[in-house]
């Protein structure tokens, strides 16, 4: 096991010829709808300016570039890869660097494991019913290494898993001495990436899926002064997962809290159960 950069040598190549990869990214359409919309302001605004047949000489043509470019950035496995695997070898992109925040140019943001470091990998998926009978399905990838360096590869990565620094998306949690990675922007579908891994990787042992559902149906449902500590734990798991905004409408929409109150309400809560909770309590943990 040892960390390294995506821009390394040794990671181009892997990249170049892997046969199961894995990226993270927008589908096709929405980055066309959003490759769109700079040409259609130009557009109108040169046709509002000038005129309509100068409108279409200029608007054309970037549209047409706005969405080449658009498509080949958000597309691009070298660009937007997040695991890459071989016969011997994994690498794992653990975050990418975003936006304008200044971070350490120099800082590894790959993890590379031996094939024989890997105990075991897995699909976890919940099903979160938030309101209603159709859930909601997240799925993980679970990355399980062997006990000979599942110390020292939560000691290693912690520190570089910090989503609050500036320009930083992690795109892993280090769970428990075990790597976990949501694959709702990734492609190709989880199932397809693990046969794909099976086939090239048959020393890595493949564990069978992992189920739970979570039903938060039964919050919404009743008239409550406040919840009690599993439908707490319920609120924050949801909120882990990704479904805080959906979380808060709800609030809002059943239990007639104001936007800011609901969003400062998940917030406590969650520092409460994680132990985090700043002096005084949960001063409005309440509904």
């Amino acid at each position: 096991m040892k960390l390294t950069r995506s821009d390394s040598r040794e990671v181009a190549r892997c990249i170049a010829s892997t046969r199961v990869l894995a990226c993270w990214g927008w589908s096709a359409r929405t980055l066309v709808i959003l490759a769109s919309l700079p040409g259609l302001v130009i557009t109108i605004a040169v046709g509002l300016l000038i005129s309509a047949r100068a409108a279409a000489w200029i608007g054309i043509p970037v549209f047409l570039l706005s969405n080449v470019f658009w498509l080949w950035r958000g597309r691009s496995a070298r660009l937007n890869w997040v695991i890459a695997g071989g016969a011997d070898q994994m690498y794992v992109r653990l975050f990418v660097k975003r936006g304008w925040g200044k971070g350490d140019l120099n800082e590894p943001d790959v993890l590379m494991l031996e094939g024989s470091e890997i105990a075991s990998m897995s699909i976890k998926t919940v099903e979160v019913f938030l309101y209603g009978p159709k859930p909601k399905i997240v799925e993980w990838l679970v990355i399980e290494p062997s006990q000979a360096v599942a110390e020292s590869f939560s000691n290693q990565i912690r520190g570089l898993l910090n989503p609050d620094y500036p320009g930083k998306q992690v795109l892993v949690a280090n769970e428990v001495g075990r790597l976990t990675m949501n694959w709702k922007w990734c492609r190709p579908m989880l199932t397809v990436f693990i046969q794909q891994l099976e086939r090239v990787c048959p020393s890595i042992v493949i564990v069978p899926e992992e189920s739970s559902e979570l039903d938060l149906n039964g919050i919404w449902n009743r008239v409550v002064s406040s919840p009690n500590a599993q439908e707490r734990r319920m609120l924050v798991e949801a909120k882990r997962l990704g479904f805080g905004s959906e979380c808060v409408g709800l609030l809002i929409r059943h239990q007639y809290i104001l936007h800011p109150k609901a969003a400062e309400y998940l917030a406590e809560i969650e520092r409460e159960e994680t132990g985090t909770e700043p002096p005084g309590g949960c001063s409005s943990c309440r509904f």
